[in-house]
């Protein structure tokens, strides 16, 4: 038995020639949405910019789904499958513009720094939902575009092109930051991997060759990354975690030097009395002789990381 296809609309606008936005507005976009279409996708001829005064409800766009509340928006490319769905029983303020993306862009960036069909890949490329709490540059931009339209003061058709143009960058600038986003959520990805070995094997000889091939990467790609987002080199976090852990026993059990070295990973006696030095100012055996400090606290050690530390789910 042939499988049931789901349906789409296809809703058609006709913006008129030598104008690039079409609004629609009022009382008429006060409603509860997708009543008797259920989750009916549908798409446009031209960019659908939606912005939630109140309500709530979901968004779908594609294969993804939203929830929407209060003061957020949507861009919403030219034949891109989408529908909103209020809350049942939700009534949902809403207003839009259609926008003729494609000319405005042709028109608008003939001649500048970027071509115009690069400028249309990125513009189109996704649908998306944003709050104007955290994209308030682009919130206001939307609203002053339909102030233009509801208002329609002297020069209102200009105004709209200028604001229109800055909404244009605005979006390049949002693809640029969700690339950033992408790029950072895989180093981050990697950075953690990379964290979480160490963590689990500092104990054992560790390779750096070994850390690297364990998040994927090639060993000189992986201390250059580690470093850029750590600012230490592999090698010095391994010392750090060793030593902390060092700092625990000293600290909790009774055991000879010798042997709280080789509990760290460390292969010599040697090399766990220098690095301990360096990094906490005293010899293991100042440290266990020092005044005892409330639990928890450590001295100051002498390698500081950036902001790269934050938003890394620590293994500990």
């Amino acid at each position: 038995m042939a499988r049931a296809k789901h349906k789409m609309e296809f809703r058609y606008y006709d913006i008129p020639k030598g104008e690039y936005v079409m609004a629609k507005l009022g009382k008429g976009w006060e409603q509860e949405y997708g009543l008797g279409y259920g989750r009916m996708l549908h798409f446009h001829n031209y960019m659908e910019i939606g912005y939630c005064y109140h309500g709530d409800g979901e968004l779908l766009i594609e294969d993804r789904t939203y929830k929407y509340g209060d003061n957020m928006f949507t861009i919403i490319p030219a034949n891109i499958p989408h529908t909103t769905i209020s809350a049942p029983g939700n009534i949902c303020k809403w207003e839009f513009l259609f926008i003729n993306m494609d000319e405005f862009v042709t028109d608008m960036f003939r001649g500048g720094g970027m071509a115009a069909e690069d400028v249309l890949r990125i513009i189109n490329k996704r649908g998306t939902l944003k709050t104007k709490e955290n994209h308030p540059v682009q919130a206001k931009l939307v609203l002053d575009i339909i102030r233009e339209c509801r208002e329609q003061p002297l020069y209102y058709k200009e105004s709209i092109k200028g604001y229109l143009y800055s909404l244009a960058v605005e979006i390049l600038r949002l693809d640029e930051e969700r690339e950033q986003a992408k790029r950072a959520n895989k180093v981050n990805t990697y950075i953690k991997d990379a964290i979480t070995y160490i963590h689990d094997h500092y104990r054992e000889e560790i390779k750096i060759s070994e850390v690297a091939d364990g998040s994927g990467l090639s060993e000189t790609h992986f201390r250059r990354l580690f470093e850029e987002v750590m600012n230490m080199k592999p090698v010095e976090y391994i010392n750090l975690v060793r030593i902390d852990h060092a700092c625990n026993l000293i600290e909790k059990e009774n055991l000879s030097m010798e042997d709280v070295c080789y509990r760290v990973g460390y292969q010599t006696p040697s090399t766990f009395n220098r690095n301990f030095k360096r990094l906490t100012g005293l010899t293991p055996y100042q440290w266990r002789g020092r005044e005892k400090l409330p639990e928890g606290h450590r001295t100051n050690y002498n390698i500081s990381a950036q902001p790269g530390w934050e938003g890394i789910d620590f293994v500990q």
